[in-house]
């Protein structure tokens, strides 16, 4: 990492923010700009409330956005930040059932008519009793019933009705509760950002007295929308087509995201203004997006004895090797008694030798994004033997079956557990394995310290947020648009694990990713650009399965890991949303 030069970049985005007033006369009359005019300049930075948006929670929970969501809060609270948390009432989830069931969700009012912008909705509001800070679960009749998965609707459209219905309910709750004035609201994701929207309406109609908007996007996910569905739901044709080009230029505040690496991929990366946010390169020109590193998903202290560090520390490695055995045996153990149906392979003992490395792979089936079936690819063309590939897709799709022929041409060597494991297993695979696998095509964090916390080294795709987790022993590939962020000419003493980035000109690059995301994923293998990045990967891989091979180096690399954990506080991160807030609270008129 090279917190210097990120916070360098942080602070001059956040000094150039420059709030775009003339979208308000799409919108509204002189009077009506006038009275939100009014009401902004009433806004009283000492007496702020952070109001936080989160489409998932504790009881819906499916990646980053929920563990940021858990932690952040409080942790600006402790910052003498009054915050209150809000979300949907997800009524397909079980743990939320339950959580209604045992009390821990009570009711604060219900059956609420809610009338804002173009829609109405029946309103209940229910406060979590097990929350850290004040969270609120909104229930809207007929919404957020998706099920386990709330985004999982087989009607795509149902799930930007979710979103719509939600920023709609925001404002009225907050007037429910007697909130009105003097808000930040802090939208997480396109699902939560239109509340940049329906917060100009609610000061316009005299539900809030005055409110500020900000957003972070922890993924570049966007939602269409049509015409009739914004004059469905707002009453008028907002510009844009999709949420976040709707959204965005309604902020009072900078638009942030989760590391500085990926701010600058958001406009600077092929893959990205190619691909995923061509369409919003318009609103990334007019105010640049601000990278805000996020700190530990987990405990931020490893998982292994102080006196075994200590001694490590010595170069007396051999405790800590040992420690690292003992978990490969639970591994292995877990690994013989998951033997059920529906696994896919097996792992062949008599090919596993104690210097063969196993390589460790999880998380939801996203074929846009994981870079799964890259790694399956590089895997296959390692030596028969060499190493081993234990892959846990968390969700389960038809792509499941582009990785069956691997498995049977790679006979021995691979095993697939399509369903998502318990999180005692799920620790014990991570502190088991050889090297933790985080091959995705972009991530805007990532969490390789997961790896660390058990002592396992990672080894990934130069991407996003997992430049700055993962210090590689290998030379990677730098692009040229990460321009000074990342420093091309350090080299570093005290690896954490291995980075693979393909080496291909940045305008080639740019030619090649939509031709290769519009391909099935049978047919990447074909694209020049695809090749080149299942190269690197699996020079990655067959340097990894050698380096384990190498005991010292191997424990050092694993004690790099534990020091690394040090480096994601959640005081930075917290520092800097202040900073936003305060932008938006002084600037954000």
């Amino acid at each position: 990492m090279q917190p210097g030069k990120f916070d360098h970049a942080f602070q001059v985005k956040l000094d150039s923010w420059t709030v775009f007033q003339h979208r308000l006369h799409q919108l509204f009359s002189q009077r009506e700009i006038d009275s939100i005019q009014r009401a902004q300049r009433t806004f009283n930075k000492k007496n702020r409330t952070v109001v936080y948006l989160s489409f998932e929670n504790r009881f819906a929970s499916l990646g980053g956005l929920a563990a940021v969501s858990r932690l952040l809060p409080p942790m600006l609270s402790k910052r003498n930040e009054r915050v209150v948390c809000f979300t949907p009432f997800h009524s397909g989830s079980s743990a939320v059932r339950e959580a209604l069931k045992s009390g821990v969700l009570t009711e604060v009012f219900s059956d609420t008519v809610l009338h804002l912008c173009n829609y109405e909705g029946v309103l209940s509001c229910y406060k979590d009793n097990g929350s850290e800070v004040p969270t609120y679960l909104l229930r809207i009749d007929g919404r957020f019933c998706a099920g386990e998965n709330p985004y999982d609707y087989s009607d795509k459209k149902e799930l930007l009705y979710d979103s719509l219905a939600f920023c709609a309910a925001v404002p009225f709750t907050l007037y429910k509760l007697g909130l009105v004035s003097d808000l930040i609201l802090h939208a997480n994701d396109w699902e939560t950002a239109s509340v940049a929207i329906t917060s100009k309406f609610a000061i316009v109609s005299n539900v809030l007295k005055n409110a500020r908007c900000i957003l972070t996007l922890h993924n570049s996910f966007d939602s269409g929308i049509s015409r009739e569905d914004k004059l469905k739901f707002f009453g008028i044709d907002i510009p844009g087509y999709t949420i976040l080009q709707c959204s965005i230029p309604w902020l009072n505040g900078p638009l942030t995201t989760v590391s500085s690496t990926f701010a600058q991929e958001l406009s600077g990366d092929p893959l990205q203004y190619g691909f995923f946010t061509d369409h919003l390169q318009h609103e990334f020109a007019m105010n640049s997006p601000l990278g805000i590193e996020n700190g530990m998903f987990g405990e931020s202290r490893c998982t292994c004895p102080q006196t075994i560090i200590r001694k490590a520390r010595k170069k007396e490695f051999e405790p800590l090797l040992q420690r690292k055995k003992n978990l490969r045996k639970q591994f292995l153990s877990l690994l013989s008694r998951n033997s059920f149906a529906q696994c896919i392979g097996k792992i062949d003992d008599d090919t596993l030798e104690d210097t063969t490395a196993i390589f460790f792979m999880s998380g939801r089936l996203d074929m846009m994004q994981k870079g799964f079936d890259v790694i399956f690819h590089a895997f296959e063309r390692l030596k028969r033997g060499s190493a081993k590939l234990v892959f846990c897709p968390s969700s389960v799709s038809a792509d499941l079956d582009f990785f069956k022929p691997f498995v049977t041409r790679c006979e021995g060597d691979i095993v697939i557990w399509p369903f998502k494991l318990p999180l005692e297993q799920y620790e014990k695979c991570i502190a088991g394995a050889s090297y933790l696998l985080m091959p995705s095509l972009y991530e805007p964090f990532g969490a390789a310290t997961e790896g660390y916390i058990h002592g396992t080294p990672v080894i990934a795709r130069g991407t996003g947020g997992l430049w700055l987790q993962v210090e590689p022993w290998n030379k990677c590939c730098i692009p040229r648009f990460y321009d000074y962020l990342i420093d091309k000419d350090s080299t570093n003493s005290r690896p954490t694990g291995f980075l693979y980035r393909e080496s291909i000109d940045d305008l080639v690059a740019a030619k090649q990713w939509r031709p290769l995301l519009e391909l099935t994923v049978s047919e990447r293998i074909y694209n020049p650009l695809y090749q080149a990045i299942v190269s690197s990967a699996e020079a990655a891989l067959k340097s990894a399965a050698d380096l384990f091979q190498d005991e010292t180096g191997y424990a050092e690399m694993i004690l790099n890991g534990f020091d690394m954990l040090n480096k994601f506080s959640w005081d930075e991160p917290v520092k800097k949303y202040r900073k936003v807030y305060d932008t938006a609270s002084i600037r954000g008129i």
